[in-house]
């Protein structure tokens, strides 16, 4: 595998990852989605690196902004803590 494009310099990747830690889940996929469509080509695989996401993520805010009936409703929000639980890795004693 090649070298990784890097489409941010380091002082506005700084500023960029506050912002996205910043928001709600619903915002952070449609946030990806948008800068994708700005970066364009190859940069689904370096915002995934950079954000810690997935490249479903991105895909999926990509599929709902583009939804030709999509209502952008960011009133509501999973509830704190709210999702699948994280596997205990089981301790080997």
């Amino acid at each position: 595998m090649g070298h990784l494009k890097d489409f941010y310099d380091s002082a506005f990747l700084e500023k960029q990852l506050k912002f996205y830690s910043s928001l709600p889940e619903k915002q952070r996929r449609h946030f990806l989605s948008m800068e994708h469509e700005r970066l364009g080509k190859g940069s689904k695989r370096y915002l995934s690196r950079v954000f810690g996401c997935d490249r479903k993520t991105i895909n999926k805010g990509i599929a709902e902004l583009s939804a030709a009936n999509y209502q952008c409703d960011y009133s509501r929000q999973r509830a704190s803590g709210g999702g699948r639980k994280k596997k205990n890795t089981p301790s080997k004693t």
